[in-house]
Formats: C-alpha cells, structure tokens, sequence
C-alpha cells in the first residue's frame, strides 16, 4: 500500500494524517518540540503509524509524497520572532521586497483602512535592509544566462553578511527557477566562506523561491 502523508507542526501539538490509495485515512498526533521540531514530527508519524498497526519505518517506506505545514513558522513571521537572516538578490532589485506587491499593503485588512490611503503602513521587513545584498547576473524569462554571476561580488556580500553573525542567508535571484545555476553557485560559495576564514560564523543557506 502507498500513502500520502500530511504533517502540521503546531506551537503545542504536531498533527499527521496518512491517507492510502483506497481514501483511508489515519491520524495521530504528539507534543510539538522546539526549538528541534524534527523530533515532535517524528513523533506524530510514530504516532499514526501505531493507529495503522505498522512500524513507522514501513510507512515512511511506503510513503509516496509528504505535505509539510507549520503554524510555528507562520506565527513566528507574524511576530517578527525570526533568526537574523541576510539576503541576496539579483542587482537592482535590492528593494523589491520593500517596496511591496498589492497584496503586501491590503491583504487581510478591512474595507475602510484601504480607504484611509495616508494612514496605512507597511509591515517592518524580515530582513533589514542593510543585510540585503545585490549581485551582477542576470538570467532571461528562458532560462538564458544574460549576464554572469558575478563571484567576487558574491563572496564580498557572503562576507558582508556573516561579519554581521546572521544565522542564514535567503537567496532569490531572477527567474532562477527556469535556470537555477547561479542560485546553486552562490549556495556553494556561502559555506566556502567560512572555511576560508571569513568573518563571523558560518551561516546557513535558504532558498527563498526566485520572483519575477
């Protein structure tokens, strides 16, 4: 038999539900464990697989697709609870993110503060721009590379952002999802970084989904 599994990591408790190709459906549940969430998630697939009578080792085996949600991570951008993250983005494109879509300014909010135009305000950023960096390269709608990553410049806004001791560093860079090569090197390049004896510690890297 071939499951789906479906996993939400909550503030208290974690929830997973296996559903198998003839729409049974299993749940099981355990205590959420941050900050290494990992273990709570564990736990609920341990959980369900008890409610199925099968070791969790032969559902996993026979899992097909996993569908992750987390109202943790959710709440945590809510409030601004995030770790101190650089990111990094193709070269003039630095303020897009503060600039803000439509979306950005009205969603969620009711009809009459959309009206009241002069008293709206944006959300303060995730990432403070001083820790967002711009790098020369560009890649087409097609996934033709129009102008080449720029390495030096990338391992100047690598060192940039680890002198100021981020935990990670989110790179979006245009229409890397049609050509993710650039993407992929500037990730190389990040933990090189420290090995080479860059400034402050050795950051993380987080794929933060290319915009166009």
């Amino acid at each position: 038999m071939r499951y789906v599994l479906g996993i939400d990591v909550g503030g208290t408790f974690t929830d997973c539900v296996a559903a198998d190709l003839d729409g049974n459906i299993y749940s099981g549940k355990a205590p959420s464990t941050p900050p290494n969430f990992a273990v709570g998630v564990l736990a609920s697939i341990e959980a369900t697989a008890e409610t199925m009578g099968i070791p969790a080792e032969e559902l996993l085996q026979q899992t097909e697709y996993i569908s992750h949600g987390t109202t943790s991570t959710l709440n945590a951008l809510v409030t601004g609870n995030v770790a101190k993250t650089g990111f990094i983005t193709t070269k003039g494109h630095r303020d897009s993110i503060f600039i803000m879509n439509v979306e950005g300014r009205h969603l969620g909010r009711p009809s009459h503060e959309l009206q009241n135009v002069l008293a709206q305000q944006k959300p303060p950023p995730l990432v403070p721009r001083a820790l967002t960096k711009e790098l020369t390269e560009r890649v087409d709608r097609a996934g033709h590379v129009v102008v080449p990553l720029n390495e030096k410049e990338t391992r100047q806004a690598v060192h940039e952002c680890m002198a100021e001791n981020v935990a990670g560093i989110a790179v979006s860079l245009l229409w890397s999802f049609k050509n993710p090569t650039h993407e992929q090197r500037v990730r190389d390049i990040i933990p090189n970084m420290s090995s080479c004896g860059g400034a402050g510690t050795a950051p993380g890297y987080l794929p933060a989904g290319s915009s166009v």
